[in-house]
């Protein structure tokens, strides 16, 4: 993960009888669009050791950059929404609609909260984290199709996520690694093929889709999103007005736990902030005054496989 620079050949040191030299590591990073603005002053400290921040590479500038952007909030209009005018998907679309329905990844993770499929305005929709990778969302505008391409926008909307090949680790292990976190879910184990000389076990592992995903929930005045913050970022710097999303309904933040959402994870907003009068908008990204440059130490998700046997005794009953 770590770019290690060449290293100077050791004859040069030795005929200028200079001390060896080490390698030099560079920290690869991600840019991106910070709203610190609605960071609460006790967090900024933690997050900025927790998620590796790179630029600002002193901790006090970062600390002074969100107090900058805290100031800039106290001077937004607290002018109370218009209701989110969320209308129904092109007629034309329904079949596709319906195929995706009918997917395990649909029925398994969104049908069970009450998903529907709806277009929603981008300019109010609230943002759950605080940092955006300026370079992705760059990559997706470049490619976000017109506001009347229907299967444009449907593929762009609900896009699959791709398994890169599996690593071996030893005799019974396997590792996927993915930039983006779609590494996969695993599917319940079956026995394959049966005899007395062998048995033979199988499972499935899926990639995770990217689907635009929201949430109206009633503790807030505006559109929550889920996942999705990139490509509904693209769309609008794209100058697109509107994107195809599935949307839940939610009594109130907590709900939405079942869905990945965590209070407690660093890189989202906390729940006060995301209730409030004014909470943090995706088009906030794109405003100076409150995005900050920030760079983040570059990750990735991974997802680790392992046999495990465990032989035991166990009673015996007749």
């Amino acid at each position: 993960m770590t770019e290690i620079l060449p290293v100077p050949a050791a004859s040069a040191n030795a005929a200028s009888g200079s001390s060896p030299e080490f390698c030099s590591v560079t920290t690869p990073q991600r840019q991106g669009k910070a709203l610190l603005g609605w960071l609460s002053e006790p967090v900024v400290r933690p997050i900025f050791h927790i998620l590796t921040v790179t630029s600002p590479g002193d901790l006090e500038l970062f600390v002074a950059e969100a107090r900058s952007r805290r100031q800039a909030r106290t001077r937004i209009p607290l002018t109370p929404p218009a209701p989110a005018a969320v209308s129904e998907l092109p007629a034309a679309l329904a079949p596709r609609a319906d195929c995706l329905r009918a997917s395990d990844q649909f029925k398994t993770a969104y049908e069970p909260f009450g998903a529907m499929f709806a277009v929603v305005p981008l300019g109010e929709l609230v943002t759950p984290q605080w940092w955006a990778d300026a370079g992705y969302v760059e990559a997706l505008a470049a490619s976000a199709p017109a506001e009347d391409d229907l299967d444009g926008m449907f593929d762009f909307s609900f896009s699959m996520g791709r398994l890169a090949r599996p690593m071996n680790l030893g005799l019974n292990g396997a590792a996927f690694a993915s930039a983006r976190g779609d590494s996969g879910s695993v599917g319940p184990l079956r026995v394959a093929r049966y005899s007395p000389e062998r048995v033979t076990f199988e499972f499935d592992i899926t990639p995770r889709p990217n689907w635009i995903w929201l949430a109206a929930s009633q503790d807030m005045t505006r559109l929550l999103i889920l996942n999705g913050v990139h490509h509904l970022l693209a769309l609008m710097k794209a100058g697109r007005r509107h994107a195809y999303c599935l949307l839940r309904p939610a009594h109130s933040l907590d709900d939405l736990r079942a869905n990945g959402w965590d209070p407690q994870n660093p890189e989202l907003f906390k729940p006060d902030e995301l209730k409030g009068a004014r909470p943090p908008l995706l088009r906030d990204y794109l405003d100076d005054e409150h995005a900050a440059d920030v760079g983040i130490h570059l990750r990735q998700s991974y997802l680790r496989l392992a046999v495990q046997a465990e032989p035991c005794i166990i009673p015996r009953v007749e």
